[in-house]
């Protein structure tokens, strides 16, 4: 599943799939609900509990905090979520993944005119909720347009590169 995204003249909001059975081919998708504003360097993940896929932040003209979902249950459709607790700042360029042991979305890092190396997580269960992570130890130099996997073997999320918006490309 694609989302959204810049084609250098405008922000896209349209929603792709990528068969994957014999040959892979892309099909477009036409959700019901009302989908959310065009953007880009925003993150999404799958939430297999729920089968679905979140949608948060990026540049929509200007820097999002929100988070929307898309059910891939039976027809797809659009929802925006209004988690409880205090939202991160709108932000563009942030890496998330979803965390299987904490049935969470877990977010780090991204910009909003300046580089970001905090770390928030969206409970999924019940009625969402954001909240502050403070992890241990010392904490990546704030960056964006970073990549970031889960390890299942440590139950932790690795994040790689980057760079701080101001010409500085990271390589750890």
């Amino acid at each position: 599943m694609v989302f959204g995204g810049y084609d250098g003249i405008s922000l896209g909001n349209d929603v792709w799939a990528l068969s994957l059975a014999g040959n892979p081919a892309w099909s477009a998708l036409a959700p019901a609900g009302t989908p959310p504003a065009g953007r880009y360097q925003h993150t999404a993940i799958y939430d297999p509990v729920r089968d679905r896929m979140l949608v948060f932040g990026g540049f929509d003209g200007s820097f999002s905090s929100d988070v929307w979902a898309l059910s891939l249950v039976g027809s797809t459709s659009w929802s925006v979520l209004t988690p409880g607790g205090s939202p991160p700042v709108g932000r563009a360029g942030h890496s998330a993944i979803y965390d299987p042991v904490g049935d969470r979305m877990v977010v780090f890092g991204g910009f909003d005119g300046i580089p970001h190396n905090d770390v928030w997580a969206i409970s999924l269960a019940g009625s969402p909720v954001w909240s502050a992570l403070v992890p241990a130890g010392s904490s990546p130099t704030a960056r964006r347009e970073l990549g970031a996997i889960y390890d299942p073997l440590r139950n932790r999320m690795v994040v790689f590169g980057g760079d701080d918006g101001f010409g500085l490309f990271f390589n750890d």
